[in-house]
């Protein structure tokens, strides 16, 4: 397994990293053990680090896989955006980890240098926690190249997560290239890099191997979050980051791509459709539609949907 530094905020981290959106209510909807066991799969084979957000409902479960590796580094992010939501959102995840410190606290699903202005008093409240120690880095998480960008140009951002995958499934407001050019600026500025999207929300499922071996040879990423579901999804994924790639395991576990699925009695109130910032889902003759091409399989959407008809296989 390979360990890098997250720029210069100097956590340690390890190329893989184990996306915890997978395991949680918005998609697999594993019992804390059931995620904490894979968890702990993945740390036992060396993944040092897990990437996780306060939307995603899944503490529960990293402090099952927690339990016996104390030293993993937990990314974690909010949509706080004032400072009383801020500290509500420090307390519920050092409370809920049962830690008295965060490694990286990001904001979350930021769009525009707009946005990042609308959520600047949360932010400098990460960073005054930051001064303290009780906040080891602080980051933002963004499919928008010009968010991007604007963070690149802001010193006190250690960290910046963004989506990367060969097809450019999941960036917003312009292309691959684009973005490529944006994380090689943040990076010569010192800020760690993750990518987030790798296999493309499960788009690339199909075509994993390929799919990982091109995010995995960008020099400029650092830790690569990965959503596993299963135990041989982590043996797949630790066996290809430790070198030892195994086609077998790859056509066990990424043969089949995931889908969006609306179910037959969605009433169309168009929550989904609001809450999607991939601009992926449609009302249409009263109820709600996805284009699978531009859905990247977040799972965002069942959040929100009072008939519960949303789901991600």
């Amino acid at each position: 397994m390979e360990y890098r530094k997250l720029g210069k905020s100097g956590i340690l981290v390890s190329r893989l990293c184990f996306g915890t959106l997978t395991v949680g209510p918005l998609q697999k909807g594993l019992s804390y053990l059931q995620g904490g066991r894979l968890m702990a799969q993945a740390f036992s084979g060396g993944v040092t680090c897990l990437d996780t957000a306060e939307y995603y409902e899944n503490y529960g479960h990293i402090r099952e896989g927690i339990r016996f590796f104390p030293d993993v580094v937990v990314m974690t992010k909010s949509y706080a955006y004032d400072r009383a939501w801020a500290a509500e959102s420090v307390g519920r995840a050092m409370n809920a980890l049962g830690r008295n410190q965060i490694d990286v606290m990001m904001l979350h699903e930021q769009e525009s240098v707009h946005t990042l202005r609308g959520h600047r008093e949360a932010l400098d409240y990460y960073l005054a926690l930051k001064e303290k120690g009780v906040i080891k880095a602080v980051g933002v998480s963004t499919h928008f190249v010009g968010c991007a960008a604007a963070v690149a140009k802001m010193p006190q951002v250690d960290v910046l997560s963004v989506p990367l995958n060969w097809k450019g499934y999941g960036i917003m407001d312009g292309s691959l290239l684009d973005m490529l050019s944006v994380i090689r600026e943040a990076k010569q500025a010192g800020k760690g890099i993750t990518a987030m999207k790798p296999l493309g929300g499960g788009h690339l499922s199909g075509g994993a191997r390929e799919a990982l071996d091109y995010v995995a040879g960008l020099e400029d990423v650092d830790c690569i979050p990965l959503g596993m579901q299963n135990a041989l999804e982590v043996d797949c994924n630790l066996a290809y980051f430790n070198g030892n790639p195994q086609e077998d395991l790859f056509i066990k576990t990424h043969g089949q791509a995931r889908r969006l699925h609306i179910a037959d009695w969605c009433v169309g109130c168009g929550a989904c459709a609001a809450r999607c910032k991939q601009r992926a889902i449609r009302v249409e003759d009263g109820r709600a539609k996805v284009d699978q091409e531009r859905c990247v399989l977040c799972g965002y959407c069942a959040k929100v949907c009072p008939e519960f008809c949303i789901k991600v296989y």
